[in-house]
C-alpha cells in the first residue's frame, strides 16, 4: 500500500510541476506578446514620422527647384540682387534637404530593424506555443495511458479475480452437487 501512496504522491507531484510549468510558459508567452505589441505601436509611429518626414523632404526639394528656376529668371532679367536673395534661399533650403535627408534615412533604418525585430519575436511566439501544444499533447497522452494502465491493472485484474472466484465456486458446487447424488 505504501508503494501506491508514494505513486500517487510523485503523479500529484508532477501534475503540480505540470500546472506551474504551464503557468510560467504562458507568463514567457504574455510577456514576448507585450514586448511585440510595443514594437509594432512603436512602429507604426516611425512609419507615421518617417512619412511625414518624405512629405517634407518633397516639400524642401521641390522648393530647392523653385528656386533654381527663380535664380535663373531673374539673372536672364539682368536682376542679381534678387537673384542673389534666391540663391541664399536655395543655399538654406540644400542645408534643410540634406538634414532631412539624413533623419530619413536613419528612421528607415530604425523602422527596418524595428520590423526585422516584429519578425524575430513573431517567430519565437508562433514556436513556442506550437512546441507548447505539443507538450500539451504529450501530457494528455501520457494522462490517458496512466488511465488505461489503472483500467487494465487495477480493474481488470479484479474482475479476473472475480471472474476466477465465480467459475470457483461453480466448479465446487457442481463437485458438491455431485457428490450429494452419490455419483462421487
Amino acid at each position: 500500500m505504501s508503494i501506491l501512496k508514494r505513486i500517487s504522491n510523485l503523479t500529484n507531484s508532477s501534475e503540480n510541476k505540470e500546472k506551474k510549468v504551464n503557468k510560467e510558459v504562458q507568463k514567457l508567452i504574455h510577456s514576448i506578446e507585450e514586448d511585440l505589441a510595443n514594437i509594432k505601436i512603436k512602429s507604426s509611429k516611425t512609419e507615421v514620422e518617417r512619412n511625414r518626414l518624405k512629405r517634407e523632404l518633397d516639400e524642401c526639394t521641390n522648393e530647392k527647384r523653385k528656386m533654381e528656376t527663380y535664380i535663373e529668371k531673374t539673372r536672364q532679367s539682368g536682376n542679381e540682387s534678387e537673384a542673389l536673395i534666391y540663391i541664399t534661399k536655395k543655399e538654406d533650403l540644400e542645408e534643410k534637404e540634406k538634414a532631412l535627408k539624413t533623419t530619413y534615412e536613419r528612421m528607415a533604418s530604425n523602422q527596418l530593424k524595428m520590423n526585422q525585430s516584429q519578425e524575430v519575436l513573431t517567430s519565437k511566439v508562433e514556436d513556442l506555443r506550437e512546441r507548447k501544444t505539443s507538450i500539451d499533447i504529450k501530457i494528455e497522452k501520457a494522462k490517458l495511458q496512466e488511465k488505461l494502465n489503472d483500467i487494465n491493472s487495477g480493474t481488470f485484474t479484479d474482475m479476473e479475480k472475480d471472474a476466477t472466484r465465480i467459475l470457483d465456486e461453480a466448479e465446487a458446487m457442481a463437485e458438491l452437487n455431485e457428490i450429494e447424488r452419490g455419483n462421487f
